[in-house]
């Protein structure tokens, strides 16, 4: 398994830091930056070609930031590289990735349950900003169990098969409409997504609620005008009671949702310096 980090070239310590992160917890996996694109690089004119506004807002409700475009383009640079790697799977982090102690022996184990699945486009998501799932195995690899999400968000880490990444690649190509990490949009399309019950994965960055994809899509938001933004809060709000209430009927589970970096440290006793 060969890992992906995305990484702007600007952040040198947190490419630093990532590294250290990946040595300690996941010794013997090799990493790589793939091709990055850095929004803040691009001219307006350079994003013509690479986005499909139209398409995006019908999925999304609204235009996707630079941003999410580029951190989405740069996503799938790492999907690109990764058959040239020659492994049957990859793991693709961002930059500010903090692991759990116990990824280590579940990549190991998932790497082997993966191979036995090589035909089915498969993706692992091992870390829930937003997760609902409608079943949990009651064991999977190790003590791990698995769930099957109805709805999941998060792209801090992901490992990914050969038939998941060329589904995706296929789905959300070029001009994408995607962001990176809406994951559920794709099980419409025959991905086999999963997420796990215990956290692998998260931010070490405290203040990612303030990070410059939120910033860029409050501002997409904010553009849209006052009363077309009225009108998309209120109809979010329904749309969300009326999902809420399909779940409480149906039994979904709705446990995992909004895990913060404190969950993330007190799930895996690790002691924060």
């Amino acid at each position: 398994m060969h890992c992906y980090v995305i990484n702007l070239p600007s952040a040198t310590r947190r490419l630093a830091c990532v590294s250290r992160e990946l040595e300690l917890y996941c010794p013997g996996i090799g990493w790589s930056v793939p091709k990055m694109y850095v929004a803040s690089d691009m001219a307006e004119r350079d994003f013509t070609g690479l986005y499909d506004a139209k398409r995006a807002r019908r999925l999304h409700k609204r235009d996707l930031s630079h941003g999410e475009i580029a951190c989405a383009l740069s996503h799938q640079s790492a999907m690109r590289e990764f058959p040239d790697s020659g492994e049957d799977c990859c793991l693709i982090v961002e930059d500010d990735v903090m692991f759990s102690p116990a990824i280590g022996q579940f990549l190991k184990s998932l790497e082997q349950w993966l191979k036995d699945r090589s035909q089915i486009p498969i993706c692992v998501v091992l870390s829930e900003a937003h997760a609902v799932r409608y079943w949990t195995s009651r064991k999977w690899l190790g003590n791990v169990r698995r769930t099957r999400p109805v709805e999941i968000f998060g792209a801090f880490a992901y490992v990914v098969n050969r038939a998941g990444a060329e589904l995706i690649l296929r789905v959300n190509s070029v001009p994408i409409h995607n962001s990176s990490d809406y994951w559920t949009y794709y099980r419409r399309y025959g991905l086999h997504l999963y997420g796990v019950d215990k956290v692998l994965a998260g931010s070490s960055d405290f203040a990612r609620t303030d990070s410059s994809l939120r910033e860029g899509r409050a501002a997409v938001v904010k553009n849209m005008g006052y009363r077309t933004n009225i009108i998309r809060k209120v109809l979010n709000v329904a749309l969300n009671r009326l999902k809420r209430l399909w779940w409480k009927l149906t039994g979904v589970s709705q446990e995992g949702r909004n895990r913060s970096n404190d969950r993330l440290y007190m799930v895996n006793e690790r002691n924060v310096a």
